[in-house]
């Protein structure tokens, strides 16, 4: 096998589509097929299923690409080694997040000690953006985290009340805190699975025996947001989330006072990444 092929293979295996590790090697499609095919014909194993374009990995194909992760981050140790500081500094650093709010704050904190560094974010569920650091397409995270994990470092950052987002002028928008089962009679507007405010409020619900007026379901923050303004139900944020609009307001839900932990991570084998390293110096300096 061949250093092209691996190339080719981990693209794939990060990617899970033939046309994006394509655009990720600046590559042809087919010429991307023809090192896969060429890496299964040597190792006479089965990497991928195929599904048009897009693949999931084998047993096998797991199992080498959890050896080509190890693979190209210690080249991209080697390099960075061999990278004068200056040079290094002026990197973009890829974050992840499940909302926007605690990692625009860190990066803020960031920009004022270290402003060479720049950002490129990409925002989804806490379950995508863990799985997008485990899959290394991203260098970072700001999310929230409750499992311990020896595969990562992780630091928290801040917690968070859970907010009832309320319709203006619904009966319980003028309260200065509610409770789960003054909610639940309620039609309500939930989040997606993976999504961790949904999994806190989903915690919330189930220690109830009160029946649940489930009136929607959302992909997003701002469509939850926008669902409560236009008062198709009660939806629910994090303090830091609530939206600047007349439409809605939020009031405290009883019990569930800093809930949420919003946790910074990385990969271990990350964690002297220098401008990795200044998200964490960021996170335990006064200024954050």
């Amino acid at each position: 096998m061949t250093y092209s092929q691996l190339k080719a293979f981990h693209a794939l295996a990060q990617e899970r589509n033939f046309h994006r590790a394509a655009e990720k090697l600046f590559l042809t499609q087919p010429a991307v097929s023809i090192q896969i095919r060429n890496l299964e014909q040597h190792s006479a194993r089965i990497l991928f299923r195929r599904s048009g374009h897009s693949v999931d990995l084998t047993e096998d194909g797991l199992a080498l690409f959890e050896l080509t992760c190890q693979m190209f981050e210690v080249e991209s140790r080697v390099q960075r080694l061999f990278t004068a500081p200056d040079e290094r500094l002026s990197r973009t650093i890829h974050l992840g997040a499940d909302g926007p709010h605690v990692a625009l704050d860190l990066i803020e904190a960031v920009t004022r000690c270290t402003p060479d560094i720049h950002f490129r974010v990409t925002l989804a569920n806490a379950d995508t953006t863990k799985e997008n650091l485990l899959a290394l397409k991203i260098d970072a995270a700001v999310m929230a985290y409750t499992k311990v994990d020896s595969r990562f470092i992780a630091k928290t950052i801040s917690k968070q009340d859970l907010m009832a987002l309320i319709p203006t002028g619904h009966a319980l928008s003028e309260h200065k805190s509610v409770t789960i089962e003054e909610l639940a009679p309620h039609p309500l507007v939930f989040r997606e699975p993976g999504s961790n405010t949904q999994r806190i409020v989903n915690e919330a619900f189930s220690s109830s025996d009160f029946h649940i007026n489930t009136a929607l379901v959302m992909g997003s923050r701002e469509g939850v947001k926008e669902a409560v303004a236009r008062g198709l139900g009660i939806g629910f944020v994090f303090d830091r989330e609530l939206p600047q609009d007349s439409r809605c307001v939020g009031v405290k839900v009883k019990g569930f006072e800093s809930s949420n932990a919003d946790m910074l991570l990385c990969l271990k084998d990350q964690h002297k990444n220098p401008v990795v390293k200044a998200l964490f110096d960021a996170a335990n300096s006064d200024d954050f």
